[in-house]
């Protein structure tokens, strides 16, 4: 497939997928709700959670990584326990999720 294909197949695919969400006939009410600063902070808090573990988790992935696929061109038998180095940083943005979702949870 060349470029101009791939590009008119995700175009059509992608009008698939927005054409029914303008089909709906009536409006759902949204409840009015106010969210306090304990509210707020929550969300907040659970955002920077997960957002920092999936920084260190990109940063972790990133230098592991080369390093392990560094090691594995030299010395082939290093790439198990690469892969097994790069698995555990790849681990701290599922830590980083699971702490979020215990914030929103309380």
């Amino acid at each position: 497939m060349n470029y101009k294909t791939i590009l008119m197949v995700g175009l059509v695919l992608s009008l698939f997928s927005i054409i029914p969400a303008f089909a709906q006939e009536e409006e759902t009410p949204v409840a009015e709700e106010t969210l306090d600063i304990a509210g707020a902070s929550k969300f907040l808090s659970a955002a920077l959670a997960f957002g920092a573990a999936a920084i260190g988790a990109g940063l972790a992935v990133g230098k592991a990584g080369s390093a392990g696929l560094a090691a594995s061109a030299e010395k082939l038998e290093l790439k198990t326990t690469a892969i097994i180095i790069t698995a555990l940083g790849e681990a701290i943005a599922i830590y980083g999720i699971v702490v979020a979702i215990l914030i929103l949870g309380n």
